[in-house]
Order: structure tokens, then sequence, then C-alpha cells
């Protein structure tokens, strides 16, 4: 049998087609990016006929450069952007032109009714384990669907999650996975099932919602038609993989109770394998079934802006360097790491609030806005490049504080996995070394983790491996980076004024946010 897997990791972006073999070893990846839209300040949109486009396109250039038979695929299977809903006919018929992405923060309204009725946001939360702000909650976006565009709702058949708008393309057929459901917060966390309570509060109808699958499972099969315009092979397998955060979980080879990893993507997060989710209020983190045993969840924290703060920094602050580079062939990441790297720890009290998107852990504000504090003369580039990468890893410590608040231990641990785009980065990785004070342990091919993770579920499911833990043996080690004594010391004296930056500012950013509302906009 064909031991090959593609992937698509359908980004916020664009949409990257992998495909892989039995070892995990990358073959080829075709790209294609897609738009964000920005009507009004708090909406985050996105075009799922532009998704499709850059499915069937990044899967042409995947088999082109591969040279793979498509006939040798054994599985197609997703990681992918979560919390978001595409309404379609029971004929597939997109019905709306742009849909709300998982940053999208406009049900408001729509939250505070839906907690209001099920006796506050606590109660909600011990309910569904989702963490993330209510405004950014599947639910809600459903409801806003409902109160906003009745004749939209009235002729949905069933909310898609991205990947699932692309895998009915795919194979005519309707089902989501239990994590990316689980992210939605109108999951029974405890129970593992849909929650009667909360969608009869919200008034949403629950057979809009399709039947919910394990990850690894087979949805359906490549149909004639699809096959004519991917240039996939009729009758190839298709499962659903999972939500990007919980891809990257098993991607990053964390299948076991305690095991932990960072993620630094276009978001920042971390996550921790546990055998129970953890609904206390007091740290209300996200609760993520992520494994098809019982008793397997990923606890995870998460912040807007990780990497995108990176990419920000170089389109800005190296944005004419970048095109100079370029022509060099030198890498403008390069560049910047050099730059980083003179500086010395703790930035000359430089200090960043990496805020550049609103939302997320720990305060969970989609006001939080970005900020530079001590800034003086001497500062340089480097100083404000290096302060981004410090702010960023300050933030996730912070992160760490809570899990140990709810009795969920990182600062113990042996290694801390790390994976993503940023961690390519061995100034920063030593940066979240020394902040943090743990060792940092970056998998091979750590940009490519979501893939892996994805790949592993789609190979579980037709049986190239026999089970999670043998294929995620594949997940190795390529460097570890431990923390430095002297420069930790320097972090700890620099962090208490991290963390006294955000309430100090709390209702200053309040203000800008509303004038951003009224003011700014857009497209």
């Amino acid at each position: 049998m064909s031991k090959y897997i593609l992937v698509h990791d359908l980004g916020t972006t664009g949409n990257k087609a992998v495909i892989v073999d039995e070892n995990l070893e990358l073959l080829a990846s075709g790209y294609t990016p897609f738009q964000q839209y920005y009507p009004h300040a708090n909406w985050v949109e996105q075009n799922p006929e532009e998704w499709w486009t850059a499915v069937v396109e990044s899967t042409k250039e995947a088999f082109e450069t591969s040279g793979v038979d498509p006939a040798d695929i054994a599985v197609v299977s997703f990681s992918a952007q979560m919390m978001s809903q595409t309404p379609v006919s029971e004929d597939g018929e997109l019905l709306v032109d742009r849909t709300a992405i998982w940053a999208d923060c406009r049900s408001g309204e729509q939250a505070k009714r839906l907690e209001d009725s099920l006796g506050g946001l606590d109660e909600c939360y011990k309910i569904h384990g989702v963490g993330w702000q209510s405004e950014l909650h599947v639910i809600n976006k459903l409801r806003w669907i409902k109160d906003n565009m009745p004749e939209v709702y009235n002729k949905t058949y069933k909310f898609l999650q991205a990947k699932e708008f692309i895998a009915q393309r795919l194979t005519g057929k309707y089902a989501t996975e239990w994590g990316d459901a689980s992210m939605c917060a109108y999951m029974d966390i405890k129970g593992r099932k849909l929650s009667e309570e909360i969608f009869e509060a919200a008034e949403i109808d629950m057979d809009k919602i399709p039947n919910v699958l394990e990850a690894h499972d087979i949805m359906g099969h490549i149909t004639p038609e699809a096959a004519k315009i991917t240039g996939l092979k009729a009758g190839t397998p298709v499962c659903l993989g999972s939500g990007d955060v919980i891809c990257s979980d098993v991607g990053a080879g964390v299948v076991e109770h305690g095991m932990a990893y960072t993620y630094i993507g276009s978001a920042n997060w971390t996550g921790v394998f546990r055998e129970a989710p953890s609904t206390d209020p007091a740290v209300k983190m996200n609760c993520s079934t992520c494994l098809p045993w019982p008793n397997a969840y990923h606890l995870v924290l998460i912040t807007a802006a990780g990497g995108i703060a990176q990419q920000w920094a170089k389109d800005d602050f190296y944005g004419l360097d970048d095109a100079v580079a370029e022509k060099l062939g030198v890498d403008i990441y390069d560049v910047m790491t050099d730059e980083v790297a003179k500086i010395a720890p703790g930035s000359d009290g430089l200090v960043f609030l990496p805020y550049l998107r609103g939302g997320g852990a720990p305060h969970f504000d989609i006001n939080a806005r970005g900020a530079y504090l001590g800034a003086v003369l001497p500062h340089t580039r480097g100083h404000f490049v290096r302060s981004l990468y410090e702010g960023i890893s300050f933030n996730i410590r912070w992160l760490y504080e809570l899990f140990e608040s709810v009795n969920v231990p990182i600062f113990n641990l042996a290694e801390v996995r790390a994976i993503g785009g940023g961690v390519l980065s061995d100034v920063w990785m030593q940066i979240y070394a020394d902040v943090n004070n743990l060792p940092f342990a970056r998998v091979r091919n750590p940009q490519q983790a979501t893939a892996t993770g994805a790949a592993i579920m789609g190979g579980v499911g037709v049986g190239v491996w026999d089970s999670y833990p043998e294929a995620a043996k594949l997940a190795a080690i390529s460097k570890r980076f431990t923390p430095n004594a002297e420069a930790t010391a320097m972090y700890d004296q620099l962090y208490p004024v991290y963390k006294g930056a955000y309430p100090a500012l709390k209702e200053t950013f309040d203000k800008i946010s509303e004038f951003q509302v009224k003011y700014m906009h857009e497209e």
C-alpha cells in the first residue's frame, strides 16, 4: 500500500500542501496565499472560495515539485485554522461571500446574552472549557448570523470549519471532528459531547452542526469531479485531521501525560498534555480533546500575536533592507538576528507589550494593544527587535505561571518542546530559555509540526502507523537550549516591570480601542 500522505495546512494567511512519507520526511510542498479582510474594527473575514483556490493550486504545485504520482497518496489530511464558521446549503453551495474567521470579535452582544442566560461567564466556561474571550466563540458567531443574516441562517444545512468546507468540496460529505468542535464553546468538554444546554440557550439548531468524528476517521473519498479539479486520484481516502493548535501538539510529539510544548507561529501558544480538562474559571485555558482515546486532553493558553509581531518588525523596521537583502541573496531574518545578538539581555530597559492583535491570554482583552515602553535616544532598531522577542517570551512566562496556578506544572519539566517558524531563531530560543529558566528543545522541521501532526492523524487512520505514540517517536529533537544564569537574573529583574505595564495601561488601551473602532477602517 502507498505510504505518502498529502496534508493541507490551511492557516490564517494561506494554504500549504505538504507531501510526507512514512518517516515523516517532507518530500515537497506548495503554497498559495489568500487575503484577510477588515471591513470594520474587530471584524476579520476571509473568502472560502479563496481557500478552495489555494488548496487546488498548492496541491498541483506539490505534485509537480515532488514528482509523486497522485495514485500513491494513501490519504489526504488537514491541519487548519480553528473557530470559524462557513454556512453552506445541502448541495454544498456557499451562502456568503466572506465568513468570519477565528480572530473576528463582532459577536459581543450575542456572547453577553448567552452568558447571562447560563449564569455568567464562569458557569459557561465550566461547561465548554474554552478560554478564548467569548466574542471569538463559534456558538456566538452562529448566533450573530441568526440575528443579522436570518435568511442565511435559515438556508444553512451545515456550518463548517475551514478544513471541513474544503473536505466537503473534495468528498461531497459533511463532518466535523472532536478537536475543532471542542474549541467552538458548544461542547460539554467533560462529557465529550455537544452540549444541549448551550445550544438551547443560544437558540441554535444543533442539527446544523455536522456529525462529529475522530481526527483519523475516514470521512469520505475524493470524488471524480474533485479529482479533475485538483489532480488527486478519485477514491483517495480523506480524513479531517484537526485544528492547527491540536495538530501541533501531536506534531511536537507531545502524546504523553505531562509533556509540554510552545509554538511560535502567527499566534503564540503553549500546550500541556493532561489526562483531564481543567475547567477552573480562575484560569480560563482552552481544553481541547486532542487525541482519540480516553482521558486525552490538550490544555492550551494562546496569545493572538506571536510570530506575526516578528513579521511586523521585519516589514516596518527592515523594509528597504529586505529588498536589498533579496537582491544579494541574504535572508533578512539573518540580518535581524545579527543585530539582536549584539544587544544585551534586557534591551537596555526597552519593554515591549506584544498585543498587536488583541485578545488571548493572559488578559483575554480584545482592547489590549501593542506598546513599546522606555524608549530613549540610544536605542537602535536592534533594541526594538530584541525587546519584541523578550516581550513575547515574558508573555509566555506569564502563561506558564497561570498553568502552575491551577496545578498544571511546567517549570519543573525536563524540557519544553518548541515548534513553529519563530523557533528557527537560535537567539530567540535562547531568550525563551533565559526568560523562563527552562530548557527548550527545538523539534526537527519545526515549521512543519502542524502538518506533521495532521500527517500522523491521517497515517493512523489508514494504517501507515499502528498508533499515535509509534508515529510520534519520529518527531525528533534537532537542538536544545539551556538557560544562562546571568541572563536569567537580568530578566528576573525586568519581568515585574513587564507584568505591571498592562494594568497600568488598561484604561489607555480601552480609549485607544474606542477611537479605533470609531475611526479606523481597513480593507
